[in-house]
C-alpha cells in the first residue's frame, strides 16, 4: 500500500512538474531551430516534455522535431526525427488545414528539406495559402516571424516578399 501511494504522488509531481511551453515562447524561438543546434536541442528537449495537446504547440513538436534531424550526426536518428516530425505536422494540419501558422511551419520545413526526402508535395499549395491568408492574420507575432521568414527565403520572388512586409 505504501508503495501505491508513493507511486501516486510520484505520478501526479511528474505531471505537475512537466514543463509546458507557450505557443508564444515557440514562435520566439522558432526561428533559430535551424542555424542554432544547441538552440534547436534545448527547445526539441522543452517541446518533447511538454504534456500540452494544443494543435499548435503539436505543429511546433513536429516542426522542431523535423528541425533536429539538421543537427543529428546519426543517419538512421536523422530520419526517424524527421519522419516523426513530419508525422506531428501532418497531423495538426489534418486538424485545422486552414490554420495559417501550421501551414507556414510545414513550408518551412518542405522548402528546406532534401528533396530526396520527398516531403515537398504541399510547397505550392502552402506557399499560395501564406499568400492569399496573410493579410487576414491579427496576431502580430505570427505575421512577424512569417516576414521574417519569408525576406530571407529564395522560395519567394521579390514581389512576393513584398506583399508579405
Amino acid at each position: 500500500m505504501k508503495r501505491l501511494i508513493l507511486l501516486f504522488f510520484f505520478l501526479i509531481s511528474a505531471t505537475a512538474f512537466a514543463q509546458n511551453i507557450t505557443a508564444d515562447a515557440l514562435r520566439r524561438s522558432y526561428q533559430q531551430v535551424n542555424n542554432d543546434s544547441a538552440a534547436c536541442a534545448k527547445l526539441y528537449k522543452k517541446i518533447t516534455s511538454s504534456t500540452d495537446s494544443d494543435n499548435i504547440i503539436i505543429a511546433y513538436k513536429g516542426a522542431i522535431t523535423a528541425s533536429m534531424a539538421n543537427h543529428s550526426k546519426d543517419k538512421k536518428e536523422k530520419l526517424n526525427l524527421f519522419n516523426n516530425g513530419k508525422k506531428l505536422l501532418e497531423l495538426s494540419i489534418s486538424t485545422d488545414s486552414s490554420n495559417i501558422e501550421t501551414r507556414f511551419l510545414r513550408f518551412t520545413i518542405q522548402s528546406s528539406c532534401p528533396k530526396a526526402l520527398n516531403y515537398n508535395k504541399h510547397i505550392k499549395t502552402d506557399k499560395s495559402f501564406i499568400l492569399k491568408n496573410y493579410s487576414t492574420l491579427t496576431n502580430l507575432a505570427i505575421k512577424r516571424m512569417i516576414t521574417t521568414f519569408t525576406q530571407q527565403s529564395s522560395a519567394f520572388t521579390e514581389s512576393e516578399k513584398q506583399k508579405l512586409k
